[in-house]
């Protein structure tokens, strides 16, 4: 009987996972490449220290380039990942640092493209992040985090002189973040 009764009790405890949604704007660089980003997060937290869930990462960039042929050149792209994200949380008093890991899918989608010779193309990505917040109260925090994933899944030039060449193997990005949880 108390076998029971402790597990009624347990099955109407009040949990202590957490969830918590955010947003991150950024400011985003890969090669010659630079633009903004923003990326939303839903996360759930079974303990104080790892939580997971989806995130979106997007980025707009674009760069001048210098050509063979010396005519203007330039490229602009969006990449977008989309993937399960895992965070590992050392959960101090004032502070919160953390770091992630996120696998999922790199969509590039061409926004200009004038004198150039390459292009991007889409499938698996990746993403590492590390950062640290600070609960400002009981349900919202702010953080600094930085990040780096892949532009896109293969880049693409035809041999052809003259054409500006570029190569984007890596987004670089400093943001900063709002979660709110509860």
């Amino acid at each position: 009987m108390p076998l029971t009764k402790l597990l009624i009790a347990a099955a109407f405890a009040q949990s202590s996972m957490n969830q918590e949604a955010g947003i991150a704007t950024s400011y985003v660089r890969g090669g010659s490449f630079d633009g903004p980003g923003v990326a939303a997060h839903y996360l759930w937290a079974p303990s104080d220290s790892f939580a997971v869930g989806p995130m979106v990462d997007v980025a707009y960039l674009s760069s001048g380039l210098s050509a063979g042929n010396r005519l203007p050149a330039n490229y602009a792209f969006t990449s977008t990942f989309a993937g399960g994200l895992f965070l590992l949380r050392v959960p101090l008093r004032a502070i919160e640092p953390y770091a992630g890991l996120a696998l999922g899918y790199v969509h590039a989608a061409q926004q200009r493209s004038v004198n150039t010779q390459c292009g991007l193309g889409s499938g698996f990505g990746g993403l590492l992040a590390a950062g640290f917040r600070a609960a400002v109260s009981d349900q919202f925090i702010l953080g600094l985090r930085g990040s780096a994933r892949s532009a896109a899944f293969e880049q693409s030039c035809s041999a052809t002189a003259g054409p500006a060449a570029f190569d984007v193997p890596v987004l670089f990005a400093l943001s900063s973040t709002l979660d709110y949880r509860w």
